[in-house]
């Protein structure tokens, strides 16, 4: 997975999981990790080589298309900037998750585990966390609708302590 001809300088490809609520929701949760290199790297710089990497690219809309060109989640890839991410507290973002996960139905006990190990306590650890603010459905691409109908929640967990970065997107198709 480590294929430097594939990451972004300062990154480097850690792996994903995916956790899929299996409550008949169509919720989910990616998380894409990240070896972060270069500890000298500010949290702008971070969040730039992210953005620019291929494996931000991907639609989440549970097609199997993955490295998109020109598309992110719902959005046109073009409005997301690093000033579209917003400092935020993993307390708050916890409590935004949790409300959605259970919105519609309740989490099954396995994947409600795995929610607190892979999502809640990355962002406790986490260094600093950034949440990507919406920037609007005039941005979404032509079929972005259909992507994040009960939320589309982003969040970039960056741990200097672990060398790492975390990019957690929370969502349904």
């Amino acid at each position: 997975m480590n294929d430097p001809a594939t990451t972004t300088p300062g990154l480097t490809d850690e792996g994903k999981r995916f956790i899929n609520f299996d409550n008949q929701t169509f919720q989910w949760v990616s998380i894409k990790l990240f070896g972060l290199s270069g500890q000298d790297l500010d949290d702008r710089t971070v969040l730039a080589r992210l953005i620019a990497d291929r494996r931000y690219r991907d639609s989440y809309g549970g097609t199997g298309d993955e490295d998109m060109e020109t598309i992110h989640g719902p959005f046109q890839l073009a409005a997301i900037t690093v000033d579209s991410f917003v400092p935020t507290q993993a307390a708050a973002e916890i409590a935004t998750l949790e409300e959605w996960a259970q919105k519609y139905a309740p989490l099954p006990e396995t994947v409600a585990e795995q929610v607190e190990t892979e999502v809640y306590q990355r962002l406790r650890d986490a260094t600093s966390r950034y949440r990507l603010e919406n920037p609007g459905e005039d941005q979404f691409h032509e079929w972005g609708f259909a992507i994040g109908n009960n939320g589309f929640h982003e969040l970039v967990v960056i741990d200097r302590a672990a060398g790492s970065v975390a990019l957690i997107v929370a969502s349904d198709d």
